[in-house]
């Protein structure tokens, strides 16, 4: 008699488990809410390898007003995203360098 009640519980908590970690069917409210995919590469830290005779550029983006203490510096200055990407195939290489990138030599009290 107690057997079949701990195979359902068992059951329970394992469907459970398998939905706390997204393991389960999307409902139709998820896949509405869910943000659309960058086609950043999220290789943080890591510039694209570019082909011989080709540039290697960086850029931010997301700039913000100037604070106090900024990023992992802890000095004054504006966070801002930071990119790189090959001359040649910008759209197809741009990837994610630094997402706390501090572009220093501002002062948060003007």
């Amino acid at each position: 008699m107690k057997a079949p009640r701990i195979l359902v519980a068992l059951t329970a908590c394992f469907s459970l488990s398998l939905l706390a970690c997204g393991g389960g069917e999307p409902t139709s409210e998820a896949a509405e809410t869910q943000a659309p995919v960058s086609s950043v590469e999220q290789g943080i830290g890591i510039p694209p390898v570019c082909a011989s005779g080709d540039s290697l550029l960086y850029w931010t983006e997301n700039v913000q007003a100037c604070a106090p203490k900024c990023g992992t510096t802890r000095v004054a200055g504006q966070p801002a995203t930071l990119y790189a990407a090959c001359q040649s195939n910008i759209a197809g290489t741009k990837t994610l360098i630094n997402v706390r990138h501090c572009i220093p030599g501002c002062n948060p009290i003007e």
